[in-house]
């Protein structure tokens, strides 16, 4: 097995024990363990090794593992290549999507692209969702419907609008849906139609894995305190709980009652939560209210004439934006016109995806040894960056650009706020091998 060495010295430090500890504890020579630890980074180690380690830290063998992902940049991938991960998938008794990925790297989330088959006419069977929440662009020729519900109105049975111009560069409406929200599509018209997709990374995802295992009145305790739309006095309970307060005593510690503590949270008081968070130990921002932007069925939409009247020139590309909401803020995506070499470079906080939708274009990008790499993509190209790898676009031709929340999420930013020298943190732990201090 692959072992992470920065993985092991991480839960050794978090299991406080030295190196001696750990091999004795694992039935293996310190000398040995030592000399392994000692190369850094990606190590083979014996199965039976990697196991014994795992087992004296307590935790499974899958954590010690490497990702291989360590010095990735950008990945790129032709149109042909695109083509070649073709999957047709069955549904209702007919031939229904083919579905391609994109580029990126191993075990990594990548947009999809769908050819719409089911025919116009039809309305299309539901799936049941999936928990990452979704963007999803209409990328033509043709119009599609959209279906999100079982009875059809309105909010879930809507067109899906292309922009049929050959030389458009906005090519279709978008849309963003929240978790397991079911939805399907069908052709509007005998135009074929495809779309992209991408199910971006759900922050839910490792409470869930960790909720798999909770009992079942734990599970009750956890929903019925949430509850649908958590409200800030709900929160305010559970926070001042773990503090060993009631709404009353913190009100009295803030020189207050609790009838007007309850009125502040209810209002939004920004004053108040900053002075009740300060003084009872948590961030106030918890319990702001959020900003909510999406009709009944929980997606938000935004058609071609929003795009086209949102254009604007960003680092010498012109770009516009896709469907966006605040309460899914690490998914975001854009339409982006490249002309000549004009682009300057760009540097994302989280992992990119970019889709060639017209003419021929080139990416350049700085790789791990600090040389300038490029690749030329037709349409259908696609490109993976990694976060904060600086790169541009030159040629003639148009893209569209979609980001998810795999670093840095809106949760990290959040976190960094929050983190005594936030710089020197990240310095010090991006590939930590001091053991924990007690090593003689």
């Amino acid at each position: 097995m692959r072992v992470d060495t920065y993985k092991v010295v991480h839960w050794m430090n978090v299991r406080k024990m030295t190196t001696r500890q750990v091999a004795e504890a694992a039935g293996l020579d310190p000398g040995h363990l030592e000399e392994m630890l000692g190369v850094p980074g990606d190590g083979e180690w014996p199965d039976a090794t990697t196991a014994a380690v795992a087992r004296t830290l307590r935790i499974e063998p899958e954590k010690l593992g490497a990702s291989g992902r360590r010095d990735l940049t950008v990945v790129t991938k032709t149109a042909r290549e695109l083509r070649d991960t073709r999957r047709p998938i069955q549904r209702d008794g007919i031939h229904f999507y083919n579905y391609y990925t994109m580029a990126a790297p191993p075990g990594a989330v990548a947009p999809v692209i769908l050819d719409i088959l089911c025919p116009a006419g039809r309305v299309p069977a539901l799936n049941n969702g999936h928990l990452e929440p979704a963007i999803t662009v209409n990328l033509g020729p043709g119009d599609i419907h959209g279906r999100w519900g079982v009875e059809l109105d309105d909010t879930t049975w809507q067109v899906i609008k292309a922009d049929p111009r050959d030389e458009a560069w906005i090519v279709g409406d978008s849309y963003v849906e929240p978790s397991y929200c079911p939805h399907s599509y069908s052709l509007a018209s005998d135009v074929p139609a495809r779309i992209v997709s991408y199910t971006g990374q759900s922050n839910l995802a490792g409470l869930l894995e960790d909720v798999n295992d909770w009992s079942e009145p734990a599970v009750r305790e956890l929903l019925g305190r949430l509850g649908e739309d958590p409200s800030p006095l709900a929160l305010t309970d559970v926070l001042l709980a773990r503090r060993g307060h009631t709404l009353e005593s913190a009100a009295a510690a803030l020189g207050t009652s609790g009838e007007k503590l309850a009125a502040a949270l209810d209002d939004g008081s920004a004053d108040v939560l900053r002075e009740l968070g300060s003084a009872l130990g948590f961030d106030h921002r918890l319990l702001l209210r959020p900003e909510r932007r999406h009709d009944a069925a929980g997606k938000t939409y935004r058609d071609v004439a929003e795009c086209l009247r949102d254009v604007r020139s960003f680092r010498g590309y012109e770009v516009t934006s896709l469907a966006g909401a605040p309460h899914l803020p690490d998914l975001v995506g854009q339409y982006m016109r490249v002309t000549g070499d004009a682009g300057e470079a760009l540097c994302e906080p989280a992992e990119t995806h970019y889709l060639v939708t017209r003419g021929t274009v080139e990416i350049h990008w700085t790789a791990a040894d600090g040389r300038t790499e490029s690749a030329a993509l037709d349409v259908d190209g696609t490109a993976w960056a990694a976060p904060f790898v600086t790169h541009r676009w030159s040629g003639d031709g148009a893209l569209i650009k979609l980001g998810s929340g795999r670093h840095l999420s809106y949760l990290d930013l959040y976190e960094l706020t929050n983190t005594y020298a936030a710089a020197s943190t990240l310095r010090r732990g991006r590939r930590d091998g001091r053991s924990w201090g007690y090593d003689s």
